[in-house]
């Protein structure tokens, strides 16, 4: 799946390029996108199925830089998926040129007791 979008300035630091902790949200973003286009947006996960979806694990590693205006794309998919945890994996891209790539590592808990419960169906693949 693919999530694009634009630099905003307020992401730059004081050399014009991106600061590094905004990749981490670039794939919140990008999950967030593939929760709507399921038809299950993170607010309705929360309520109808009682349960959030916790990071357990970031990885980022960083190639090149983003500037304020660059157009990029952050390519990404579920690369392992078992009974209790999810890992997705991103490539952020500007045209053809690698950004940076990183992983994150997910479970999902009840929102009452915060137990780790098993992955809803809605969210297999």
């Amino acid at each position: 799946m693919i999530y694009s979008r634009k630099v905003n300035f307020y992401e730059t630091d004081a050399q014009g390029v991106v600061h590094h902790s905004n990749y981490p949200r670039y794939f919140e973003e990008a999950r967030g996108f593939y929760l709507e286009s399921l038809g299950y947006p993170y607010e309705k996960i929360r309520k109808e199925l009682n349960i959030d979806i916790i990071l357990l694990e970031l990885k980022v590693r960083y190639k090149n830089p983003l500037f304020f205006g660059d157009i990029f794309k952050v390519d990404f998919y579920i690369s392992d998926m078992d009974r209790f945890f999810f890992t997705f994996k991103y490539t952020v891209k500007k045209e053809n040129t690698v950004i940076a790539t990183g992983e994150t590592k997910h479970a999902c808990i009840n929102r009452d007791n915060r137990k780790i419960v098993s992955i809803p169906d809605i969210l297999r693949i």
